[in-house]
C-alpha cells in the first residue's frame, strides 16, 4: 500500500511546479510561492505514507517559502525568511512528535538559531540582550542537562525498588 502512495511523489511535484510557473506569470513572489508548493509536494505524500523522509524536506521547503512570502513588502522585513526557515526545522519536531508520538530532536537546534538568529537581527533590543546575555544560553543548557541527568537517576532508581 505505501508503495503505491509514494508513486504520488513524481505526480504532485509536477503539479506544484506548474502551478507555481503559473502563479509566476502574475505574483512578483515566486520563489516563496514555489518552494511551498514544493515543501507540500513532498508534506502531502508524508500525510499519506508517513516515511519521515518526506517530512524533513517539506518542512524545511515549506517554511523557507512562507518565509520569503513574508518577506515581500507590504508584508515584513528582511528577517521572515530565516525566521520561517527555522519554523519548518521546530515544525519537523512538533508535526513528528504529534504523528509518532516521539521525536528525533536535531530539528530544534537549526531551528532554534535560524529563530534566534531572524529575531536578533529584527529587533535592536533583542540585539542588545543577545551581545551581553548570550552566556545566559550556556546556563540554560547547563540546567536541561542536569536536570535530565536527575530525571533519568529519579526512573532508574524507581525500577530499581
Amino acid at each position: 500500500m505505501h508503495g503505491n502512495r509514494a508513486r504520488l511523489i513524481p505526480g504532485l511535484i509536477l503539479i506544484a511546479l506548474g502551478i507555481t510557473l503559473l502563479l509566476g506569470q502574475y505574483l512578483d513572489s515566486v520563489p516563496g510561492v514555489f518552494l511551498t508548493l514544493l515543501g507540500l509536494a513532498f508534506l502531502i505524500p508524508y500525510a499519506l505514507t508517513r516515511v519521515y523522509a518526506l517530512l524533513i524536506p517539506g518542512g524545511i521547503l515549506a517554511g523557507l517559502g512562507i518565509g520569503l512570502l513574508f518577506d515581500r513588502p507590504p508584508l515584513g522585513t528582511e528577517v521572515a525568511a530565516p525566521i520561517g526557515l527555522g519554523l519548518g526545522f521546530i515544525a519537523i519536531f512538533v508535526v513528528q512528535l504529534i504523528v509518532a508520538r516521539a521525536a528525533h530532536w536535531w530539528p530544534l537546534v537549526p531551528g532554534g538559531i535560524l529563530v534566534l538568529v531572524g529575531v536578533v537581527q529584527g529587533v535592536p533590543q533583542a540585539q542588545i540582550l543577545f551581545a551581553k546575555g548570550w552566556p545566559l544560553i550556556l546556563v540554560f543548557i547547563g540546567l536541561m542537562i542536569l536536570a535530565g541527568q536527575f530525571l533519568k537517576a529519579d526512573s532508574q532508581a524507581k525500577s530499581d525498588r
